[in-house]
């Protein structure tokens, strides 16, 4: 896991707000430490202290004081393809309130930006280390009725989600997904959103963002090359995605972040 920004006991006046259509680029923890009235996608919630949103990369979101100084913790990071299989672990929900009862996320969050602004060694690796455990204590925090909210078809769906991000290359179709499952389209995509708080295509999107983060990093592969292997047939689109998804170019993402 790459953490990319962070704050801890951020305040504001009783008047805050902020507005972001677009959300943010890469995962998010806000740890909202006051009464406060949070947007997740079309859904508002009114909160008390002590409540953590896990938001996903780009949905937009905003953040409201609630008639009283306003304060946060937060995160921005990303996961690499082989947190995959530790993040499923931990059945996390997203873009939902989660009721913390102590406050060790809190002095996690506050350990995690020591560590950043610091020259220690072993950096990534004592991040990495903290952000696991941060996911962790969040994940037994999680309601059972919300972490075990499955419906007739959870088997099937987990499988599908897996298979997206395992396979970023294939055109996956929705009609065709829901014709296996013998169900109409519609009702496929409110029990996926259900289920994950994102649509299927959305999940497709950001499989593919991820493989070609890895690619444009840990490989020479040119980029057109990239944007065929991520189930692109237009570079041009594929670079407009990325762009969307990472707020750089492709080309500038990996001038930026691949080691020489």
């Amino acid at each position: 896991m790459h953490i990319y920004q962070l704050g801890w006991n951020w305040k504001h006046a009783e008047d805050f707000a902020i507005e972001r259509p677009n959300g943010h680029f890469g995962l998010q923890i806000i740890l909202v430490r006051t009464k406060g009235r949070i947007i997740m996608g079309e859904t508002e919630h009114r909160v008390d202290g002590n409540t953590v949103f896990i938001v996903e990369s780009c949905l937009p979101h905003c953040l409201y004081a609630d008639g009283e100084e306003y304060a946060d913790d937060w995160i921005r990071f990303s996961i690499s393809i082989e947190d995959n299989e530790f993040i499923e672990s931990l059945k996390l929900v997203y873009n939902q309130p989660i009721k913390l009862y102590n406050n060790s996320v809190s002095l996690m969050i506050a350990a995690c930006e020591e560590v950043f602004n610091s020259d220690v060694s072993l950096k990534n690796e004592t991040l990495n280390y903290l952000m696991r455990a941060i996911l962790c204590h969040i994940s037994e925090h999680i309601n059972p009725n919300q972490k075990n909210n499955q419906n007739y078809y959870g088997e099937e769906l987990e499988k599908i989600k897996k298979e997206i991000y395992a396979n970023p290359s294939t055109e996956w179709s929705i009609p065709q997904i829901a014709e296996n499952l013998s169900i109409s389209v519609s009702h496929f995509q409110r029990l996926y959103k259900k289920k994950f708080g994102v649509s299927c295509m959305n999940d497709v999107f950001i499989s593919r963002m991820q493989y070609a983060k890895q690619l444009l990093l840990e490989t020479d592969y040119s980029v057109k090359e990239i944007a065929f292997m991520c189930g692109y047939q237009s570079y041009e689109h594929f670079s407009r995605s990325f762009a969307k998804y990472a707020c750089v170019s492709p080309v500038q993402y990996r001038s930026k972040f691949k080691e020489v």
